[in-house]
């Protein structure tokens, strides 16, 4: 939560700073009809379009890992599937001799008192 609290302010200080590096330098300033619009509302605009940049890069990236995350997925059953299907005779060879090489319980008979 510190870190996400952390990036959303450096986002925060980096669209008011490029904000008035814009307005410094090549003088934009947002109209809203006849009106320009007051340096507060400048910043609450800029802001929104960041924070709407912002929210476009982590959809992006978060679609990116999960697209990396599926492909690694599929290619771990690709080769759990083709490992099965190539060594089941060996598998259950193994499972045979397991079975019949397992040491067996001798049953301790009693006599009736």
């Amino acid at each position: 939560m510190k870190n996400a609290f952390m990036a959303v302010i450096i986002a925060l200080i980096l669209v008011y700073a490029f904000g008035n590096l814009f307005n410094d330098w090549w003088g934009i300033h947002l109209m809203m009809g006849d009106d320009m619009l007051s340096p507060l509302e400048n910043f609450a605009a800029a802001s929104a379009v960041g924070l709407v940049f912002v929210a476009i890069g982590f959809i992006v990236a978060l679609s990116v890992f999960g697209t990396l995350a599926l492909a690694v997925f599929a290619c771990v059953a690709a080769l759990l599937v083709m490992g099965l299907s190539a060594l089941w005779p060996v598998l259950v060879v193994a499972a045979v001799i397991w079975l019949f090489r397992r040491p067996r319980q001798s049953r301790t008979v009693y006599p009736n008192h």
